[in-house]
């Protein structure tokens, strides 16, 4: 009898144990600050120089274990020759998780808006979208590095154009409830 007693003991306890645990979060309930740099390319452009380097300062949120809202704010150089180009970025991404792990792979979809100048010729704003892929890796609870792939169309003087955005990210994640 004490023995059926000892082991109902053990079985309440771990039962116990199971339901009162904190349900594991990887991304949700936090927000990130992000840091990135990565390579440029816009094709068969009659404005904007064809390649370049690029880097973005953003913000994300998860807002539930298998969605992410992201905001970026960058800057893009498109050097060739005498007229380089420089392109402010600011872009605003939904992203799908496809499995919460050590390495987390993601997609989405993205929509932004670049202003350009080059030269003499004005500013231009260009609207833009594109589909986002990429991995994180989570180094820690609290890093994170990226893998961001983007590609796109960008809306310049009526004519679509597109363009392609690979970087590699750094993040700092923080809970927020």
């Amino acid at each position: 009898m004490a023995r059926h007693r000892r082991v109902f003991s053990v079985l309440v306890a771990a039962a116990w144990q199971l339901l009162s645990s904190q349900r594991a979060r990887a991304y949700e309930e936090q927000a990130s600050f992000d840091m990135s740099a990565g390579y440029v390319s816009v094709v068969d452009s009659a404005h904007l120089p064809a390649q370049g380097t690029a880097l973005d300062l953003g913000a994300a949120l998860g807002i539930s274990d298998i969605a992410v809202l992201r905001g970026l704010l960058g800057y893009a150089l498109l050097p060739e020759g005498r007229a380089t180009a420089h392109v402010g970025r600011l872009r605003v991404e939904a992203l799908y998780l496809v499995d919460v792990l050590q390495f987390v792979p993601f997609f989405g979809l993205g929509a932004g808006l670049f202003v350009a100048r080059q030269g003499d010729s004005g500013v231009d704003f260009l609207p833009a979208g594109q589909l986002v892929f990429g991995a994180d890796y989570l180094l820690s609870r609290s890093w994170t590095l990226g893998l961001d792939v983007r590609t796109g169309a960008l809306l310049e003087r009526g004519e679509v154009r597109s363009t392609s955005d690979v970087s590699l990210r750094l993040s700092r994640m923080f809970e927020t409830f």
